[in-house]
């Protein structure tokens, strides 16, 4: 390949880049929430839907988001979910660019991404990079990912869009969520937290209303039963006429997993119960009197803050 040949390459891919920015642009929001520092909001829909991270607006009341042609719009909070880390805003405005969301399949390791993002008054900030890594997740029983990318997510762009070479959103940029590290929440995670968001104010995540105490399990009980793991959880509060008390769990019982899934400490319950969504059915195993114990619980909502 001769030079002249590289070098018009390059040129075509710098000119198309520029192209998708420019398309996206409309899409990134300033988010102020009359702080010192300002965070980055995506446009979701043209009806004046705004997802942003729920750190990046430190209030609930008093918040504008500032369009990329400078129009200044107030913006109501409709609700956090501090599990993803997201907050929805709304404002009162219509036909607004509102992003193109990439299909669930769409977002694959080793293809190039674009981070947007429009930190304090800088305007527009751009970075771009490969996806480094797609770890799967569920949440209410549906399929979702978060991303990896080596793509730079400077200060401020937590809540701007992570999208394909089609200028389609594949995650949104969320600093915290990664511990400093360039992470995108997925799409299908942010469009779940979005629509119930939008429908009920929170997402209903399965609750059981207990509380819990990390145990050892005995040894002979653990031959006796043939049991492969050494750790679960016993029973010490019951959430009166909640979930667990409707299921007929008892204080003391021990818990040893739900469904397929063992539970040796809090942390493995927590993390299947948000994986659920109310209304859910789950078989809940457990010891009782040194023996095993099959139980149907369905799931309620876990209670607002």
């Amino acid at each position: 390949m001769t030079t002249e040949t590289t070098n018009a390459l390059l040129q075509s891919l710098s000119s198309e880049l520029a192209g998708l920015v420019e398309q996206i642009a409309p899409t990134v929001v300033r988010v102020d929430d009359g702080t010192r520092l300002t965070a980055t909001g995506t446009l979701w829909s043209a009806e004046g839907v705004v997802v942003t991270t729920s750190h990046g607006v430190e209030r609930d009341e008093d918040l504008a988001i500032e369009l990329a042609d400078g129009s200044r719009h107030v913006a109501t909070l409709i609700g956090r979910d501090h599990d993803t880390d997201l907050a929805v805003l709304k404002v009162d405005a219509t036909g607004l660019p509102a992003i193109a969301l990439a299909g669930p399949t769409d977002a694959k390791p080793g293809q190039f991404a674009l981070a947007l993002g429009r930190p304090g008054t800088h305007g527009l900030e751009v970075t771009l990079g490969l996806l480094n890594a797609r770890i799967e997740t569920q949440s209410g029983g549906n399929p979702e990912y978060i991303l990896h990318t080596d793509a730079t997510f400077y200060p401020g762009f937590s809540g701007g869009p992570l999208v394909d070479m089609r200028g389609r959103l594949i995650g949104l940029c969320n600093l915290n969520y990664g511990r400093g590290r360039s992470v995108a929440l997925g799409t299908p995670t942010v469009a779940h937290v979005v629509e119930a968001i939008v429908a009920r104010g929170r997402v209903q995540r399965g609750y059981l209303g207990i509380r819990t105490q990390a145990v050892t399990l005995p040894e002979s009980v653990r031959a006796r039963l043939e049991l492969q793991q050494a750790y679960a959880l016993m029973l010490v509060g019951i959430e009166e006429n909640g979930p667990a008390d409707r299921g007929s769990l008892m204080l003391g019982d021990t818990l040893l997993g739900i469904d397929d899934r063992t539970v040796a400490d809090v942390n493995d319950l927590r993390r299947y119960l948000r994986s659920k969504a109310a209304g859910t059915q789950v078989q809940v195993h457990l010891l009782r009197g040194g023996e095993l114990l099959h139980l149907a619980v369905t799931l309620g909502a876990e209670p607002t803050e």
